[in-house]
């Protein structure tokens, strides 16, 4: 039976949704009565697509004449079917950006990896909300399954929007590690890493909670007198502002814009400690990927974080500055702490990998397309 999978998340700047397609997708082999292959939108051929789906062993159907962007504006009112322009009569097609599009045939799947549209809407760029709030209850309704990453989504889930829980399935994540780490020289270099530093690594945009971390690392300044730099490591998002201005007021703050996978791995085995004080996720990749590297992680107690962490991690509130300064303290201040912190790192990392996750999708797929 066929499977399609939209690997239009591969493409660009790959983040956290991206690494999730990307991950899953290049773990695909056919066989056990299924047969994979992957949808793109690549309008006129502008994108060389070839790095970002290396790895990706399946044929890919592109289409060039429609730009992504453009369909899913008008796919509620041009009858233009996704079967139309990506023909080939999938028995399961599956999406892995919540939205699922119209006039579909067969079998669907979408991945829901998070809420955040409902529970903190002001977090998100406007237009991204907007387009969560018009297609989601469609989504969940044509699928035949929801996908998402932790047992918190799929309580979120099943609450928020009314889906049945026998109707979602958990395919966790897992830490992305490159074969080979930068050189951790060459990046201190490139990002002007003088000595010792905390580390958070992500999207620069208000979800993330940068500004209460940066009141955090001032608090550490004044009181302890640390000489750590703060680097914020990621691609700029949205809403930002106030996290700019913010790091003006404090010293110390770096800012790298988005990192490859090598210089990411090398500024994670060198951090005095990883800080990661989000709000709400719906699993959490980094703090798993800097254990898998033996850093020490600082993280909040909320959302998924605690479900994904275990007891690996110093648990802070992320919604009290003083809280987060203190759980870096804790760490920063005893050596034989942050060791421990980095055994258990290691050994909860070890717990989550692509490989496990990906037979687990494969398995949905069976099932949902009832076979044996």
């Amino acid at each position: 039976m066929k499977v399609a999978l939209e690997l239009q998340p591969c493409c660009g700047k790959r983040s956290g949704i991206g690494i999730y397609t990307y991950e899953l997708a290049r773990r695909m082999r056919d066989g056990d009565g299924l047969e994979f292959y992957g949808n793109l939108f690549n309008f006129m051929g502008r994108n060389d697509n070839r790095t970002a789906l290396s790895g990706i062993d399946m044929p890919v159907t592109t289409r060039k004449l429609l730009p992504y962007g453009v369909y899913r504006r008008i796919w509620g009112f041009v009858p233009i079917p996704y079967g139309a322009l990506f023909p080939g009569g999938a028995d399961l097609s599956v999406f892995f950006n919540y939205i699922v599009p119209p006039r579909l045939h067969g079998k669907v799947m979408t991945t829901v990896y998070d809420l955040t549209y409902l529970r903190y809407p002001e977090t998100m760029d406007a237009k991204n909300r907007r387009r969560l709030e018009a297609g989601m209850r469609y989504s969940v309704e044509r699928g035949d399954r929801i996908l998402t990453i932790s047992e918190f989504s799929r309580q979120e889930i099943a609450s928020l929007l009314g889906v049945a829980p026998t109707r979602i399935s958990v395919v966790p994540c897992a830490p992305s590690v490159p074969a080979v780490p930068a050189e951790f020289s060459a990046c201190r270099q490139k990002f002007n890493i003088r000595g010792p530093y905390l580390l958070y690594m992500g999207t620069i945009e208000p979800r993330k909670n940068l500004v209460r971390l940066l009141e955090a690392f001032a608090l550490l300044k004044k009181e302890q007198g640390i000489p750590h730099q703060m680097v914020l490591a990621g691609g700029a998002g949205w809403n930002n502002g106030g996290i700019f201005a913010a790091a003006e007021r404090v010293p110390d703050v770096v800012f790298t814009g988005y990192i490859s996978q090598a210089e990411k791995y090398a500024l994670y085995q060198n951090a005095a400690a990883f800080v990661f004080p989000s709000l709400y996720e719906g699993f959490g990749i980094p703090p798993l990927e800097a254990m898998q590297a033996g850093c020490p992680v600082v993280c909040a107690d909320a959302a998924s974080l605690p479900e994904v962490v275990g007891d690996a991690a110093e648990l802070v509130d992320p919604r009290a500055p003083a809280a987060i300064a203190q759980g870096i303290w804790n760490v920063l201040s005893d050596p034989a702490h942050a060791a421990e912190l980095a055994r258990r790192g290691r050994l909860r990392a070890a717990a989550y990998t692509w490989d496990a996750s990906a037979q687990k999708f494969i398995g949905i797929c069976k099932e949902v397309l009832g076979l044996p």
